[in-house]
Order: C-alpha cells, then sequence, then structure tokens
C-alpha cells in the first residue's frame, strides 16, 4: 500500500510529450534571462531575422512560468487522482511529504549557497539596494513571499529572484489538499469550482490595476488561476472516457495554437489587455495536457528530443541553477572583451552549461535526497501501523 502511494522516482512513469513542453518552457526561461544581459537583437543574428522575431523568440519567460503553474497544477491533480480516486480523498501527510521531499532539499542548498555568495560580496548575488536585506530575503524565501517582497523592496539579485513563482506555487500547495478535503464528491462541481478559478485570472489582474508591474506579475491569484487551470484540465481528463484520434488531434492543434497565438499577442496590444488575454495562454495549456495525456504527440519519444525531454525531467534543478551558470558567463563574455554582436554564442553555450548544472544537481542532490526522504517516511509508516 505505501509504496503504491509513494512510489520512488525511477518508478514513476513519464508522458514524454509532457515532458517537451517542459522542456521548452525551460529552455526559454534560460533565454530569457540570457537575453536580458546579452541582447539578441544586437548580435549578428539581427541582420538575418527581423526585430520582432527576436523578441518573440527571446521574451517569453513570463509566460513560460505561466505554462509552468498550469503544468504543476496538472500533474500533481493527476498523481491524486490515481492514488485516491477523488481530490476529497486526498491524504495530507502523504501530500506533503511528497512536496517536501520533492521541492525543499533542492531549496535548502540553494539558499545556502546564496547566503554564503553575499556574505562574500560576491557580484550579482550580493544583496545591496535600499531597503533590502539577507535575513529578510531569506525569511521570505523560506516564508513563501518573496514575490510579496519584491513588490515591496524592489526585484532581488537575479538567482534570488526566480524564487517568486516557488513562492506562488508552495503556497498553493499547502492550501491545495486542505481545500481539496472540503470539496464536493462530485468531480463535475470540482470542474466548475477550479474551472471559474482559472477563467478568473483577468479578474485577479484587474484587481491590482494602478499596481506596479512587478506586483502584477508576481502577485498570488494571477499564478494560483493558472495552477488552477492545470487542476481542472487533469479532472476534465479523469472524466473523459474514450476520445477519438480526431478529437484529441483537434484538441491539441488548438492548444498548441492557442499558447503560440497568446505569445505573440503581448507585441500588439497595451500590456493592460496582454496581461488579461493570459488567461487564453492557460487555457490553451491545459487543453495541450489533456492531449497529449491521450498520446497525441507520440512524435515527442523521437531521440531527436532526448535533450528536450531531459529539460522537462530536471525543469525543477535547471531553474534553480540555471542563473549561476548565466551570470557567470555573461561575465565572462563580458571581461574577455568579445564583441557584442558575437554575444549570440552565449545562447547555446548557455542552454547546454543550464543543462550540464542541472543534471548534477538532480543527480547528486534532488534525486538521492528525495528517494532517502520517503524511504525514511515509509519506514515510520511501517512502525506506526505495527502498533496498530
Amino acid at each position: 500500500m505505501v509504496k503504491a502511494l509513494f512510489p520512488l522516482p525511477e518508478t514513476e512513469s513519464r508522458n514524454a510529450g509532457i515532458d517537451v513542453l517542459r522542456g521548452l518552457a525551460i529552455i526559454m526561461v534560460i533565454v530569457n534571462h540570457v537575453a536580458i544581459r546579452l541582447p539578441l537583437e544586437k548580435t549578428h543574428v539581427a541582420g538575418v531575422l527581423p526585430y520582432r522575431v527576436l523578441r518573440f523568440l527571446t521574451h517569453q519567460g513570463y509566460h513560460s512560468v505561466f505554462m509552468f503553474f498550469v503544468i504543476s497544477g496538472f500533474l500533481i491533480t493527476s498523481g491524486m487522482l490515481r492514488r485516491w480516486g477523488n481530490l476529497r480523498n486526498s491524504q495530507l501527510p502523504f501530500f506533503y511529504v511528497r512536496r517536501f521531499s520533492r521541492i525543499v532539499p533542492c531549496l535548502l542548498v540553494l539558499l545556502s549557497t546564496l547566503v554564503v555568495l553575499d556574505l562574500c560580496g560576491v557580484p550579482d548575488f550580493t544583496i545591496n539596494k535600499a531597503g533590502q536585506s539577507l535575513g529578510a530575503a531569506l525569511a521570505s524565501a523560506l516564508g513563501l513571499y518573496l514575490n510579496k517582497y519584491e513588490c515591496w523592496t524592489g526585484y532581488l539579485p537575479a538567482n534570488w529572484d526566480v524564487l517568486w513563482s516557488l513562492s506562488i506555487e508552495e503556497l498553493f500547495y499547502l492550501i491545495f489538499p486542505l481545500i481539496c478535503l472540503m470539496l464536493p464528491r462530485s468531480e463535475k462541481w470540482q470542474i466548475i469550482l477550479f474551472g471559474s478559478a482559472a477563467f478568473a485570472l483577468p479578474v485577479t489582474m484587474h484587481l491590482m490595476t494602478g499596481d506596479a508591474d512587478i506586483c502584477r506579475h508576481k502577485a498570488y491569484l494571477p499564478g494560483a488561476s493558472a495552477l488552477s487551470a492545470g487542476v481542472a484540465a487533469a479532472l476534465l481528463l479523469s472524466r473523459w472516457g474514450r476520445m477519438g484520434r480526431s478529437g484529441v488531434t483537434l484538441l491539441g492543434w488548438l492548444g498548441s495554437i492557442g499558447i503560440f497565438l497568446s505569445c505573440v499577442q503581448v507585441y500588439f496590444m497595451p500590456d493592460p489587455v496582454a496581461d488579461d488575454l493570459t488567461v487564453a495562454l492557460t487555457l490553451s495549456t491545459g487543453a495541450l495536457l489533456i492531449a497529449l495525456s491521450k498520446g497525441w504527440g507520440s512524435m515527442a519519444r523521437h531521440r531527436a528530443l532526448a535533450w528536450v525531454r531531459s529539460c522537462g525531467f530536471m525543469s525543477y534543478e535547471i531553474y534553480l541553477t540555471h542563473m549561476f551558470f548565466v551570470l557567470g558567463l555573461v561575465r565572462a563574455y563580458q571581461a574577455a572583451g568579445f564583441s557584442e554582436r558575437s554575444a549570440w554564442i552565449c545562447y547555446p553555450v548557455a542552454l547546454l552549461g543550464a543543462w550540464l548544472l542541472g543534471y548534477v544537481t538532480d543527480r547528486f542532490l534532488s534525486y538521492p535526497a528525495e528517494r532517502r526522504l520517503r524511504v525514511l517516511f515509509q519506514q515510520r509508516f511501517f512502525r506506526k501501523q505495527k502498533k496498530f
């Protein structure tokens, strides 16, 4: 029973299509963070591709994070439904131990590293902005309100800043299983509730009209709406019976085209309207996830996409650590005095370096720590069972 509730990482099934989607999202995050420092439109590539195309290719980090929210909500809910059949049957200790063993080991090592770098005064890692302090930043990261801390005080150094999305996601998952226990038994009503939360994304954006962009884009409610879209998609998938190949293909293409158009419209509409239409991105991602779970996109298993799949498999590790490599690479490139026109070479180097750092983190920290924590919990669970 316990082994079924707590499968170790190597026994968990993988969906190649979803891994590719996550891989593409993390690639776009890395590209965006390189482009902020070494704009591709200032390199030789600008002579080949138009400015708007380059902006489209290199500035999708925000959209990628919202796709991650939807994917995370979908995968967590799908796993709960496989184990317990209905969200109301969720068992809190099991849920929290799984999240703890997956998230906390890497997070604690990252924060420890950032504290040391700050105390040593390493450039790009030192918190020295007025109104900010190392202790307050650390408390906000551990307390899952770093997004709010940045809203109050401004952006933190880059490797701290990436934790804003983790604050939203993990706070959601602290509350989510408690909400599940209070849900109606009918999955139909569960879909209506989480679907309504997903469609409320424009409303949550309007609630913050007048706030600074950093507050609107990193607030809890929009992120929770995106996570709810993933939950609703997983519930829809569990209720859907057999779906014909043409229906799955249609859903897959609608989702793919919707994601593409959602990423394009930001360059043609005012910022408030573009923010409101982020709901199209989250709903399209949910539709694509359903299609991928129904077998659409079997090409994702092709060996040519193996590297992208591996990026998706290690997306958490890459997300937490990639800025170490990106910042070091940019510093080294600029210090060497290379031409700004040749900076395009940094993009593939950054992708490879971030992947290697993510692989090392997964291989020697994340995977063994997660495995060990789950085993420890299983042993404790068995001991308690024997007492009864």
